[in-house]
């Protein structure tokens, strides 16, 4: 008669030096999928549009309060435009306002708690990639922070380019989490 095979004791040490036990440490929290990312960014496109429409308001006042003829073209009758058009430098000082507030915004919420409403909504948080088990390292720097609101914009506006690029990535990192060193894990939901 052939034995049994053994079941392994579970007070022995196990016999395979590389195996890993539940209790033998904090557990890696996998890396955030593309499309939970993209889900959480659409989440936070409701709240750049408030942040976009509020700071186009304050940019339009300070106009307004220090050059009275942005007022007078947009409400005189029967012109051309109704809108207002911002050319030469005063068009790239607003965009580059507008970048400042959004990135502020993101910046702030990274550091705050490593998550935006979008990023809680979907159970993902910002964390600094080091060699840390993911989901136990520190929340981002400013410098990671502004380094990924730099980057990751030009990268979304060019087809989804660091989206499509996480899908080739063996550890699911998309291109702006490897210029800023950063990482988006998904973090366990709360009972």
């Amino acid at each position: 008669m052939s034995a049994a095979p053994k079941k392994p004791d579970s007070t022995s040490p196990s016999s395979n030096p590389t195996e890993t036990t539940l209790d033998s440490g904090p557990q890696a929290l996998p890396v955030a999928p593309p499309l939970r990312r993209i889900a959480a960014l659409v989440y936070d496109i409701f709240l750049l549009a408030a942040i976009s429409l509020a700071y186009a308001a304050t940019f339009f006042m300070i106009q307004v309060f220090t050059d009275g003829s942005a007022a007078t073209q947009i409400l005189t009758e029967g012109q051309e435009t109704t809108r207002l058009e911002y050319e030469g430098p005063l068009r790239y000082l607003f965009l580059f306002g507008w970048w400042l507030c959004l990135a502020l915004f993101y910046s702030w919420c990274w550091r705050r708690s490593g998550q935006t409403l979008g990023m809680k909504t979907w159970h993902i948080c910002l964390e600094q990639m080091d060699e840390s088990v993911p989901g136990t390292s520190p929340l981002a720097s400013w410098r990671q922070c502004w380094i990924r609101s730099l980057v990751a914009p030009p990268l979304l506006l060019c087809a989804g380019l660091s989206y499509c690029y996480c899908l080739f990535n063996r550890d699911g990192h998309c291109l702006h989490d490897i210029w800023s060193r950063t990482r988006i894990v998904v973090l366990p939901k709360e009972k």
